[in-house]
């Protein structure tokens, strides 16, 4: 099942905000880091499938302010109390009769509940309380350390304005209970029988009083005195000093520089990178720019192909590495430097045609869980990849139109005897944020899901392609 705060935060801004207007905490754990006044960065997504990200630095405007005095308090600006009660029953029964030679019949249950009441709150910072700021506070001189290191990788600061807060202790319980029985009886033969079972599934967690589950942020403007961003402008950046040379040269390594340079000169990849951006572009779309990498991919010599497919799967296990190739500066060491190697002439000038595909697959395989990596680099020892890209495929196919909810019956030839709780297509799918039901074999289709979803199908497209080739 998906994670229980995550499905909580989801119902709460269904009842309190319109779609996009706060951006929700993605985990129980950061549920503190985003307070009022806290200065955050944005990590640009090198993937076309998934939004950027933003972390905390943990720094608040006033460790960047003299003097160094406590922010004024929030403004408490509306109350809810908001009640979410989720309970699915799906029932099913089959009787098979030959007339003279028996009977065989069986049923089937499905429910599942996710109750919830609790009292969450609006905190603000007013713009008065900005205004007040200004005013009275100027920037610290010397710079704060984390500030310098942030100019001098060009990130932008963004600085949390508004937060969506949970009053009081909130304890969720999420269940799925399955049941089956089964009934046979052969006349004559004197023989009949039954058999039955139940799988139950609980999840509880405890959201603790003051947690903030959703929150929105401005932009902060540096240079030479600070100031905020009331509107968005992505033309305005928080630190205006121009790069110099040497540090266009440290960022020729950077994996999202390299794809927009390929994203300006590859076919496939049209829509380049944007602030933002999810995949939006229907199924046909996506198949269409993924099987032009695939052929890209077939280019490759087997030699070529096995050593990629080697560090892929040496990166998959390595998620420091993995996320240090992404936001890379400088030449790496490890299985990193080796894919970049592969990339790249003597003269260390990246082949665009070779590494638009690799990047590519790279970009969509940051988008995916931890859980979802490890287990498609243990995919790659086996032969299973093709098998898992076509029920993934058959699933982004039937959801179309991806905004809109919908079920996909699965069919039969797809599944084999690897459609439960523990199989890995399973596991890979619930991660994206899928509803799966067994006993009717099918899918709950969820907009939210559209971006790792298509973000598995073209990892899964790509590896096969490497694997065994077009």
């Amino acid at each position: 099942m998906p994670s229980v705060f995550v499905e909580v935060v989801r119902s709460v801004l269904k009842e309190v905000y319109h779609r996009g207007e706060l951006i929700p905490v993605d985990s129980l754990g950061n549920s503190t880091s985003f307070r009022p006044y806290s200065l955050l960065t944005k990590k640009l997504s090198s993937s076309w499938f998934w939004k950027s990200r933003y972390r905390c630095v943990n720094l608040s405007i006033k460790d960047i302010l003299e003097p160094n005095d406590p922010e004024p308090e929030p403004e408490c600006c509306d109350r809810f109390g908001i009640s979410v009660n989720v309970d699915g029953n799906i029932q099913g029964q089959v009787t098979l009769t030959d007339t003279g030679h028996g009977e065989i019949s069986g049923a089937a249950a499905v429910s599942n509940s996710c109750n919830v009441s609790m009292n969450v709150r609006i905190l603000r910072v007013a713009q008065n309380t900005w205004e007040f700021l200004q005013n009275e506070r100027c920037l610290r001189q010397p710079e704060h350390r984390i500030l310098q290191q942030l100019r001098s990788r060009g990130d932008d600061v963004f600085v949390v304005t508004e937060v969506l807060q949970t009053e009081e202790e909130v304890q969720v319980t999420q269940t799925n209970n399955r049941k089956g029985l089964g009934k046979f009886a052969v006349p004559g033969a004197f023989l009949q029988g039954e058999g039955g079972g139940q799988l139950s599934r609980k999840k509880m967690v405890t959201i603790p009083a003051g947690s903030v589950l959703a929150f929105r942020v401005t932009k902060l403007l540096i240079d030479p005195t600070w100031d905020i961003l009331l509107f968005p402008d992505e033309k305005k950046r928080t630190f205006e000093l121009p790069p110099s040379k040497n540090d266009q040269r440290r960022h020729s390594f950077s994996l999202l520089a390299t794809l927009r340079t390929i994203g300006e000169q590859q076919k496939f990849l049209e829509d380049g990178i944007h602030e933002e951006q999810v995949a939006r572009k229907d199924f046909q779309g996506l198949h269409a720019e993924v099987k032009a990498g695939c052929t890209e991919l077939g280019y490759l010599g087997m030699e070529l192909r096995q050593q990629l497919l080697m560090d892929i799967g040496r990166i998959l296990h390595d998620q420091p590495s993995m996320e240090a190739l992404e936001a890379s500066v400088e030449p790496l060491d490890g299985p990193a430097g080796s894919i970049l190697k592969c990339l790249m002439l003597s003269s260390g000038e990246v082949v665009l045609e070779l590494a638009a595909p690799i990047f590519y697959l790279l970009g969509a395989l940051t988008v995916l869980s931890e859980i979802q990596q490890q287990l498609l680099a243990k995919a790659l020892e086996t032969t299973v990849l093709s098998k898992q890209l076509e029920l993934v495929e058959h699933i982004l196919e039937k959801s179309s139109p991806w905004q809109k909810q919908s079920s996909v019956v699965l069919p039969p030839r797809l599944l084999g005897n690897s459609w439960h709780e523990e199989a890995p297509i399973w596991i890979l799918l619930e991660e994206c944020g899928l509803t799966l039901q067994v006993d009717t074999p099918q899918v709950y289709w969820e907009p939210t899901s559209q971006g790792p979803t298509c973000a598995l199908y073209a990892s899964l497209a790509l590896l096969s392609s490497l694997s065994h080739g077009p």
